[in-house]
């Protein structure tokens, strides 16, 4: 394995330490306000990049196509969320800036998983 390889399997592990953390941070105020998009994204982030980036060691290639599929799981889930919640509430004043935001967040994993499908060939294949 290459250096560059560890480097992206390195940081899709803190990134998954990361949305761990998040996920259990979260679970403390999911509430009557989040819906069930939101609360299938959240738990799909925070519980598969990390044990997707460890298992990136063997099966590279199957992982980087989970993680680049999870994405739009995630915005989608997102997004409806916050969609869900400024109807609610009236307000869309910082809209734009929140689905960018979340845009990055959810493209995380995405990057992941090209950067895992870039990096060297397993076992001699590509």
């Amino acid at each position: 394995m290459r250096d560059r390889t560890k480097v992206i399997i390195g940081f899709g592990s803190i990134w998954g330490l990361f949305a761990l953390g998040a996920l259990l941070y979260g679970s403390f105020t999911l509430g009557a306000n989040d819906t069930l998009p939101e609360v299938i994204a959240i738990t799909l982030y925070g519980l598969t990049i990390l044990p997707s980036c460890i298992m990136a060691i063997w099966y590279r290639r199957l992982v980087a196509y989970w993680l680049i599929a999870l994405s739009p799981v995630v915005v989608f889930g997102f997004v409806y969320q916050l969609i869900a919640q400024n109807t609610s509430e009236r307000a869309s004043g910082q809209m734009p800036s929140r689905v960018a935001f979340l845009l990055i967040i959810a493209g995380i994993p995405a990057l992941i998983g090209m950067l895992l499908l870039t990096a060297e060939p397993q076992n001699g294949r590509r």
